[in-house]
């Protein structure tokens, strides 16, 4: 059976999938991405984007104006409420167009695309940047030692098997979750919360829509309970429907029924409706036990399932990816110790679980209000702070005080408490203004206050004389801070200063100057590239020929 290598093998072509290939690609690491569907699905199912995502993926040049090309729909131009039917009146307005203004949060613009929109972009740029991705491609075998990960392919098409060992895989495989499962982990939570039906149907929309950009209307209809979504066709909707799996079945839901829940939905009995397709899927809220398993590691529904009821599966798919991504890149390019991979568990798993609380209380409160029996008082943090400004704890922080425990920061009053997301400041670089956002991606980035030069010297010289991934931004010198708010929303004095991650997290903070400038600042970029100065790795291979046909 022929056998290739390759740094790092991608198992499914979904969000998680997608953006691990891109993300590792836009940093130089080869990867290989496969998928068993010979195409990307039609099927719009997630849309939309929050802005946290949006941060991570702006760091792919021109990827954030393509994601915003790919809807229909303006910035912000979204409507979300609960109502019986789509043209009742409202129960509960929840955003209107213009209502929500992200500019003081963050440098990214919202965006309504749906999955079917924003997978072929994401799949163009990754190739772009170098990733190899192959459809009609499945795994039918994995196994793994201490050196490698084994996996045996087959082509869908011809039937020819391979065997690649892969230095790492990471499993973006779907809820099915057949890797996680075949090595032994399980999940953890309420399986099948509920069961529903998406139909995804043609019909005029132009009553239902009123000219809005996006729709999303919550259904408490007298005869059923579900969410109707537009779609980026003006004339193409999707309807999920809940059912009860006690009673019915899928094959239920033939075409004539789809169509009077449609009507029914939208408030329009003679509405001319076409369906052109019906998924089933099944609502729970699990969590994998464990997020990694030796060189394997879960992403995305593979990993974690929850209500789609507020947006945050997509999401937290997308995040997980973006977090491997740079921490897989530090470590095979031997810019940091293996250790850092252990962190992707420690941080990631309790967003999952932070997300999957979130989502089941909207659930309760946007749809069943009777499930009492899912509510909890973790799910009831605050919608924008749960999706936007969770905290990491894990031993590559260094925390600068007491920990005070919360599971996330507040976006409207950023701490700048290392752990948590950089604040959004906007600042001007050569007479262009940015973000500090634009500022972090590649490697780490210390970030002084205008007082604080001897960071800013320490900083260089670590990058210098020691090739640390590192580069130095003095506030009034290199970077201006015209609105004055970049002490105030990073909790900084004028002398002191941030050590921001690739993934634009504050990995340590030292509020004021010191005497050892280089020393702490040493002792704190080890530790968040988890590298014992002891065991300093040599420079790796060149790129060119890690990927290659071995005999």
């Amino acid at each position: 059976m022929p056998s290739e290598h390759a740094p790092v093998l991608i198992v499914g072509g979904g969000y998680a999938g997608l953006t691990a290939a891109l993300m590792l690609s836009i940093r130089g690491v080869p990867c290989r991405l496969v998928e068993r569907r010979a195409a990307l699905s039609d099927h719009p199912r997630a849309h939309g984007f929050n802005l946290r995502s949006l941060e991570l993926l702006r760091q792919v040049p021109g990827l954030e104006n393509d994601l915003r090309l790919a809807t229909r729909a303006a910035p912000g131009d979204t409507t979300i409420m609960v109502a019986e039917t789509v043209t009742s009146s409202p129960i509960k307005i929840m955003a209107t167009p213009g209502g929500f203004d992200p500019r003081p949060l963050s440098p990214a613009m919202l965006c309504s695309a749906g999955q079917d929109r924003v997978e072929p972009v994401l799949l163009r740029h990754a190739r772009a940047h170098g990733a190899d991705i192959r459809f009609s491609t499945e795994l039918i075998r994995v196994s793994q030692d201490a050196d490698s990960v084994r996996a045996c392919l087959r082509d869908a098409e011809s039937g020819e098997e391979k065997t690649v060992h892969a230095d790492y895989l990471v499993a973006a495989d779907g809820s099915s979750g057949a890797i996680r499962r075949a090595l032994g982990v399980d999940m953890i939570g309420v399986d099948g919360v509920s069961h529903a039906v998406s139909i995804l149907f043609r019909a005029d929309l132009s009553i239902a829509m009123e000219n809005r950009g996006f729709l999303l209307c919550y259904l408490r209809h007298r005869d059923f309970t579900g969410a109707f979504v537009s779609c980026d066709d003006p004339d193409r909707g999707q309807l999920n429907v809940e059912y009860d799996a006690a009673r019915e079945t899928v094959s239920d839901f033939d075409a004539e029924r789809c169509e009077k829940l449609v009507r029914a939905a939208l408030g329009q009995p003679d509405l001319d409706v076409q369906i052109l397709n019906v998924l089933p899927w099944r609502m729970s809220a699990l969590l994998a036990e464990r997020m990694s398993l030796g060189r394997v590691f879960f992403a995305g529904d593979a990993a974690h399932i929850m209500p789609p009821v507020g947006g945050l599966a997509g999401q937290t798919a997308i995040q997980d990816a973006a977090d491997l991504a740079w921490k897989l890149a530090m470590v095979i390019k031997g810019e940091a110790g293996p250790a850092l991979l252990d962190t992707y568990d420690a941080e990631r798993r309790p967003v999952a679980q932070l997300s999957i609380a979130r989502a089941t209380e909207n659930y309760v409160e946007r749809l069943r209000q009777d499930r009492t029996d899912l509510s909890d008082a973790f799910g009831r943090v605050n919608y924008l702070d749960a999706a936007m400004s969770y905290r990491y704890r894990s031993p590559a922080i260094s925390l600068d005080g007491p920990d005070d425990g919360l599971p996330a920061d507040d976006t409207l009053h950023p701490s700048g408490k290392p752990g948590s997301r950089l604040a959004h400041v906007p600042l001007v670089r050569n007479g262009v203004e940015i973000s500090t956002h634009d500022l972090v991606g590649q490697g780490f980035v210390l970030l002084a206050g205008p007082a604080g030069s001897a960071w800013i010297e320490a900083a260089r010289a670590l990058s210098r004389g020691e090739g640390a991934p590192l580069r130095a931004f003095l506030i009034g010198v290199d970077v201006d801070d015209p609105t004055g708010a970049f002490l105030s929303r990073t909790g900084l004095g004028p002398s002191g200063a941030l050590l921001v991650r690739p993934d634009g997290f504050v990995a340590s903070r030292s509020v004021d100057g010191s005497a050892d400038s280089e020393a702490i600042l040493r002792r704190s970029l080890d530790r968040a590239r988890c590298l014992d100065r002891r065991e300093i790795p040599p420079s790796p291979p060149a790129y060119a020929s890690m990927v290659k046909v071995m005999p």
